[in-house]
This record gives C-alpha cells, structure tokens and sequence, in this order.
C-alpha cells in the first residue's frame, strides 16, 4: 500500500512567490505553532486517493495518461488569500480556461470506471501555505493573511504528476512516481 495523490507543480516563478508570502507571515507569526508549507512541496491537489495497492497506482496512471491526451497546457493564475476554518491557509487558484476543472472532472470519472474512489466534495482548487496547530491563538494569523495582498502570478501547466507521500519525522516527504505530459493540441 502506496499513499498517492495527483498533483500540479508550481512554476519556479509562482514557487518563488508563494515562499516569499509564506516566509513574510512565518516572521510576522513567530510565537505559533504552525506547519508552514516548504517550498518544495508545493504543489496544487487534483486528487487525494489516499492508501492504494500497486495494481491501482498503475491504473491511475493509465486514467491520468488518457486525460491529459484530451487536455491542451493551459495556464493558472495564483492570488487571493483564504482559509478553511480555523485550521488552513490557502493562496486561491483561478483558471479561465476552465481545463482544471475539465482534467480534474475527466479524473474523477476515469477513476470511477476503475473502481478508485471517487471525490464527494466540490473540487476547491487552492495552494495550501498553512496548517494551524492552535488555532484558538490564529485569529489575528487569519486576519492578517486575509487583509495582506498576494501578487498574482501566472504560469503554464504541461505535465501532471502522480505522487507518493512518504511520511518522515519532519513532516511528509514526496516523491515523484510518474509525470504526465498534457497534449500540445489547442483547447
């Protein structure tokens, strides 16, 4: 049993970014107890399977491999600033094209077909930054990043990656299984 998921890389520009974000809070917030997301992971969830057994890591592939073959590159914007609850921070993700939600719909029914869960909630695409390990004492944490302005930034999604995440004493690790280039035919 694998823990996988589906994932889009960050440009190095939006990477950049998004650290330099993240950094500015960590240093305003210094006094609680946060996991700062790491720069190296970032990375933006098209879906969470969760433990799966190696025949079905194989067979995920095979559904990402038959959408990204319909799906054309397509850009992404990253800006806004928000949260779930109490317990997240998140950099909001738009997508005008409109092939994000197209891939992650076309995903979710290629994984039904072959028997991998399917996701119930509504797809919220978002770049998690923060997790909130008081937030009792992280009001003033998500006022803060509500109020604060985000450059946006913009970038070119081509390849689709299927990750394991390996857990680690500091804090999970990944490691690439397979990327995925989207076809280079127009939408």
């Amino acid at each position: 049993m694998k823990r996988i998921f589906v994932a889009i890389d960050l440009s190095d520009e939006a990477g950049t970014l998004a650290d330099a974000y993240v950094q500015n809070l960590r240093n305003d917030f210094r006094e609680l107890r946060v996991g700062w997301e790491k720069k190296e992971k970032f990375h933006l969830t098209l879906k969470f399977l969760g433990e799966i057994e190696e025949k079905e890591i194989a067979a995920l592939i095979k559904a990402v491999e038959s959408v990204a073959a319909v799906i054309p590159a397509f850009r992404l914007q990253i800006a806004r600033c928000g949260h779930f609850g109490k317990r997240i921070l998140w950099l909001g993700v738009f997508d005008e094209s409109g092939n994000l939600s197209k891939f992650h719909q076309l995903l979710e029914r290629e994984c039904g077909e072959i028997g991998l869960p399917r996701e119930t909630k509504r797809f919220n695409p978002h770049l998690t930054i923060a997790r909130l390990r008081e937030p009792h004492k992280s009001s003033g944490l998500i006022k803060t990043h509500l109020e604060r302005d985000f450059p946006p930034v913009e970038f070119t999604v081509s390849e689709i990656v299927v990750y394991q995440s390996l857990p680690a004493s500091a804090g999970s690790q990944y490691s690439k299984i397979k990327s995925i280039t989207l076809t280079n035919r127009p939408g």
